[in-house]
């Protein structure tokens, strides 16, 4: 009979292998079997999920987030948090530091000591796209950061204010044809995917439309429910209540099929506009050359968070879809992204600065 022990935080506890429910010394739950034999190794690993209890309470996990607080990214880091300070007792502090399309937030976690206090809520701009698009940004997504868990996929609305006449993305590129000069469109920051999706309409199509950038979604949204912005492809956990009043209309999802908040709205396959169906992805990392133990503990930590019924609903209330992958599957998964963007922006041409 195999003996595990378990640890969490300032929480240890062993079982035998023989049943699925640990015997509990302390109150949280298991992250990842490790033998009896590695104990020193345990006693060795990093702060989030080994630190002393008056250490984890000096020393707060930092969650820095790219946007705005109030937005559904912000959300996430933050129902993400509670459920590690749940499990493991560590403190946790979401640190927003929006501005740059994710730039300020990716450039101090990069500068972080690698000491297992501090993760980055990073997207498919910040890990994947940017410096394929953007001549200057100040890190390296491949060298300065160890990716740990992708934790969602994000659906996006191509949406128009109200004042706009067009009920199809077909009427909206009749419509912005017809008058150029007259649409604004908006994003959360220089190379987010709303900028991204907006920028290859306006090539792609030959619209005339001016890119209007924020820091992060919410302010976006405000600008589109006011009518200052005419278009929005927006991730759509902060839209959906908006859509009550009226004064903004969805023309298309993007996905590989309709969303139930919204099963009258087409996918933009649905609509024709297939090269222009992309999805974010929001993630976790930490800076580079943390230990690895503290990658793979915390990548099984969130696996486990990511199961849980509660919190997979809560997420979808906000218009994510949980699509959980560990640091291997994670690695292997942003290699592929950064080649599929890479052919992407060589096939269309795709230029986000002049």
């Amino acid at each position: 009979m195999s003996l595990y022990t378990y640890r969490i935080g300032n929480v240890m506890w062993t079982d035998g292998g023989t049943s699925s429910q640990p015997t509990r010394t302390g109150a949280a739950s298991h992250a990842e079997k490790t033998p009896m034999i590695c104990r020193r190794a345990l006693l060795a690993a990093p702060a989030l999920l080994y630190a002393p209890t008056a250490r984890a309470q000096a020393r707060p996990l930092r969650i820095i987030t790219p946007f705005a607080t109030g937005g559904a990214t912000d959300s996430l880091a933050r129902i993400v948090g509670a459920r590690i300070t749940a499990l493991t007792g560590q403190a946790v502090v979401v640190e927003p530091k929006p501005g740059a399309g994710g730039d300020l937030a990716m450039q101090a976690a990069a500068a972080a000591e690698p000491d297992g206090h501090t993760l980055v809520l990073g997207s498919d701009s910040s890990m994947a796209r940017n410096p394929m698009l953007r001549r200057s940004i100040p890190y390296d997504p491949e060298r300065d950061f160890a990716p740990i868990a992708r934790l969602v996929i994000s659906w996006y609305a191509v949406t128009v204010h109200a004042s706009v006449p067009a009920h199809t993305v077909a009427e909206f590129v009749t419509w912005a044809r017809a008058n150029p000069g007259r649409v604004n469109y908006g994003s959360a920051g220089p190379g987010t995917l709303a900028h991204v999706i907006g920028e290859m309409m306006s090539q792609g199509l030959r619209l005339d439309m001016q890119h209007i950038p924020y820091r992060g979604a919410s302010p976006a949204l405000q600008d589109l429910v006011a009518g200052r912005l005419q278009f929005y492809a927006v991730s759509a956990g902060g839209l959906l209540p908006l859509l009550r009043d009226g004064s903004v209309r969805v023309l298309a999802v993007t996905g590989p099929a309709r969303q139930p908040a919204l099963p009258d709205v087409p996918t933009m396959v649905e609509a024709g506009f297939p090269e222009y169906d992309h999805s974010a992805f929001y993630s976790l990392s930490g800076p580079a050359r943390v230990p690895a133990t503290f990658v793979d503990q915390t990548g099984a930590l969130l696996g486990r968070i990511m199961a849980e019924p509660d919190t997979a609903e809560r997420l979808r209330a906000l218009a994510f879809d949980p699509a959980f992958l560990g640091p291997d599957a994670f690695r292997a998964f942003l290699a592929a992204e950064r080649i599929r963007w890479r052919d992407i922006i060589a096939r269309t041409g795709l230029t986000l600065e002049s």
